[in-house]
């Protein structure tokens, strides 16, 4: 694990964190194509022994201590959420409270873990909210196969279908850089559709919202969406209602570390040759 990612979860195992005043912003990681997975774990080197192998599996684990930053995470929907339900020292129970009494998120699957004969946590747990309860050491042995299981999968099959009118209408707006009208077109359209493919729409608006943010100069609210953005693209690769999310995907990618490599103070220097065009499964690889 690298030196700044331990380091971080040292010292938010002592009790730190960031003034609230203060915008965090999390580190995408190197995969650009990778879906997240969310891990509520207080125990340092367990911790960093499960995200290692989330990677391996080709998943980007993120973590969290206190319900602000699970609620940043959230916001991304995760594919899945794994908890340490024997911990002393996160409030687990309230976050999985929140995420659970959300509509938004109640189908992100939160699997929790701890001693497997603590069959009182066992039952605090699945009345908490969560969907299962394992052993830790089921944890530390089966990962993949527990993943595997576990994992939110959206009904992919509207991808199949036609683009709605007025997603073709936003995705016009967004390719012309009229990012505000972007928002308004493809908002109508998200909030319109109940099935979960409405993620890709909010997903596509977000980064159009980010973009529009560049153009006013501002950094902190371009960096905030993207982060919410990308996740939500990831659960749609390659391809999905004939628009080719891996490479606007890819793009958003870019665009976050073009801007985290900027700054705030020099968000003036954005390269406007990174503003990206969504482009159709029909376009015969233009």
């Amino acid at each position: 694990m690298e030196d700044w990612r331990l380091a971080c979860r040292l010292l938010s195992a002592k009790g730190w964190q960031p003034h609230p005043s203060l915008p965090v912003f999390r580190v995408l990681g190197a995969d650009p194509l990778a879906r997240t997975i969310v891990v509520l774990e207080d125990d340092i080197m367990f911790g960093a022994g499960i995200e290692a192998r989330l990677r391996a599996l080709g998943y980007e684990p993120v973590s969290a201590q206190a319900t602000p930053a699970f609620d940043r995470l959230l916001k991304g929907f995760p594919a899945l959420v794994l908890v340490n339900v024997g911990s002393h020292t996160l409030d687990w129970e309230h976050m999985v409270d929140h995420a659970k009494n959300e509509s938004q998120w109640r189908q992100v699957p939160i699997l929790a873990y701890g001693p497997h004969v603590d069959l009182a946590l066992r039952q605090r747990a699945l009345e908490a909210g969560c969907d299962a309860f394992v052993g830790r050491s089921a944890v530390a042995r089966d990962l993949p196969s527990l993943v595997e299981k576990w994992v939110w999968q959206p009904d992919l099959s509207p991808c199949d279908e036609p683009p709605p009118p007025g997603l073709l209408r936003g995705i016009e707006e967004f390719n012309q850089r009229q990012f505000f009208e972007c928002h308004e077109t493809i908002e109508a359209v998200w909030m319109a559709e109940p099935r979960p493919i409405r993620l890709l729409y909010q997903g596509i608006l977000q980064v159009g919202v980010a973009l529009y943010h560049v153009q006013r100069g501002n950094w902190r609210g371009a960096m905030k969406v993207l982060v919410r953005a990308i996740p939500k693209l990831a659960h749609f690769t390659p391809t999905c209602m004939g628009v080719d999310v891996n490479r606007l995907l890819a793009d958003a990618r870019r665009i976050h570390q073009h801007l985290a490599q900027l700054g705030p103070e020099r968000i003036g220097e954005f390269d406007p040759a990174l503003f990206p065009i969504i482009r159709s499964t029909a376009d015969d690889g233009c």
